[in-house]
């Protein structure tokens, strides 16, 4: 079992020796960002350049990529400012405002007032007594998935993942028993993903705009996503009966607190909740099949590790009993493995904003139209919070080993106003799966598979190639 170190209570800010107005970092064309720019010697990925940043700079850091100001903070207590105090400060950053273009106005691209109106709308969707009604779902459609796994065979596990996902957030979301054209709404929602790094670069409604291969997916998967959600709404709006699913919630949501100015009930319009359909759609799925996938990755690469998860299922659910809500809180280990993955690799791996109006951190002032990063993958991974970081151990989730750490260590979900609303539901989601999914089938690796799997830090943290793994029932 890992214990956690000493918690450090100094902050290690340093200050750029060649210009004191900035925290140190590298510059343009130090090896650092050399090699993240140009590609030379080993090629780091976004999420290892931001380690190597807090590494080798500390815990406020600084850099300027053309001119544009970059901000790294890189210890909890920064985190944790970053999150409440420091939040007034921050906008949603670029990629998030000009995805707005396709993903509207919900939780994930609004700003103030805007968000925290539709996150009180939202809420009651998210509350722990209807979270507990998914589980049924969880369990019907994994079941449903693993009856089509042949004894023996190799699966590209990511695949298999985000299937699964999609069908669990499309029967939760609008009641779909079956979505009829489950690899259009696949393409769709991959053409979203694939879109909003491309919403980083000048320019990008005009590349959005252009008659390229990827833009016109990119149309059509809107289109798509379109027709179906304002078909549903509709229908909904002629039937408003409760139909147990997130939509009903959201369709029946009134603003107490906005609607006692004017004595009238504030609820959502169609395109509000098309623009919350469209982002649960893309949150809700991908970022849990992520965290999934990995979670199988290392399952396979620790055999005891998933030997104790199944140990675990089989005394929680028996060989072949239904599994329900009430199971959850009891798969302690389970929780921990999801937990562990997501430490090693948060599907979110960054939370990003702009600077709104300058302001200051430790003594220095953040520029109006700054970026700002709070990389949970370097956090995750800092040895002075994690003891051999590198290393998977759901031990470290145990209640002893959580109090041995500051909060913002770990922050899968984010924090402060805009943590996750759908964390409850994405806890129960991956432990429940982890659960049946070790009850049922061993993983092992494909011989000659990398321990350390390839990881493209995007808008979410995917394995590059996929995960292929031989499944075999136990």
């Amino acid at each position: 079992m890992s214990t956690a170190p000493d918690i450090r209570t100094e902050l290690d800010i340093r200050t750029d020796p060649r210009d004191p107005r900035y925290p140190a970092g590298p510059r343009l064309f130090s090896r650092l960002l050399t090699r993240q720019l140009f590609g030379t010697s080993r090629r780091q990925n976004p999420a290892e350049f931001m380690q190597s940043v807090a590494r080798d700079f500390g815990d406020l850091t600084h850099y300027n990529i053309a001119g544009r100001h970059f901000y790294q903070v890189n210890h909890p207590d920064l985190i944790a400012d970053f999150f409440t105090t420091d939040a007034p400060h921050h906008h949603r950053n670029l990629v998030m405002q000009r995805s707005r273009d396709v993903l509207g106005h919900g939780l994930l691209t609004s700003e103030e007032p805007l968000h925290m109106r539709q996150r009180r709308l939202a809420q009651p969707a998210f509350l722990r007594s209807r979270i507990a009604s998914y589980a049924d779902v969880i369990a019907s459609y994994t079941n449903a998935q693993m009856r089509r796994w042949s004894n023996g065979s190799t699966l590209d596990l990511h695949r298999e993942m985000l299937e699964l996902a999609l069908r669990i957030v499309g029967k939760c979301l609008f009641d779909l028993d079956e979505i009829n054209d489950l690899h259009a709404m696949e393409s769709a929602v991959s053409s979203f993903m694939y879109f909003m790094p491309l919403s980083f670069v000048p320019f990008s409604r005009l590349v959005q705009a252009s008659p390229l291969p990827a833009m016109r997916r990119l149309r059509a998967g809107q289109r798509y996503l379109d027709e179906l959600i304002y078909g549903v709404i509709a229908e909904r709006r002629r039937d408003p009966r409760d139909r147990g699913d997130l939509l009903s919630m959201l369709l029946q949501a009134t603003d107490a607190e906005e609607g006692a100015a004017t004595n009238a009930a504030i609820s959502m319009n169609d395109t509000q909740l098309r623009d919350e359909c469209v982002t649960i759609i893309l949150a809700g799925h991908e970022t849990t099949a992520n965290a999934l996938s990995f979670a199988l990755h290392l399952l396979a690469q620790h055999a005891d590790v998933q030997q104790r998860l199944r140990d675990e299922a089989l005394a929680v659910l028996g060989p072949d009993r239904p599994v329900t809500a009430d199971d959850y809180p009891k798969l302690k280990y389970a929780t921990q493995v999801f937990a562990e993955t997501m430490r090693l690799y948060p599907p979110v791996w960054v939370t990003a904003r702009m600077c709104a109006e300058p302001y200051q951190i430790a003594g220095f002032t953040i520029p109006k139209g700054a970026a700002l990063n709070a990389p949970q993958y370097a956090l995750h991974r800092d040895p002075r919070w994690w003891t051999d970081p590198d290393r998977f151990d759901p031990d470290r989730f145990t209640d002893g080993a959580k109090q041995g750490r500051p909060r913002y260590a770990y922050f899968p979900f984010g924090g402060g106003s805009r943590q996750c609303i759908a964390e409850g539901l994405a806890w129960m989601e991956g432990t429940l799966l982890l659960a049946m999914l070790a009850r049922q089938f061993r993983f092992t690796p494909e011989p000659g598979a990398p321990e350390n799997i390839p990881i493209s830090p995007s808008i979410t943290l995917r394995p590059t190639h996929g995960v292929r793994l031989s499944v075999d029932r136990t």
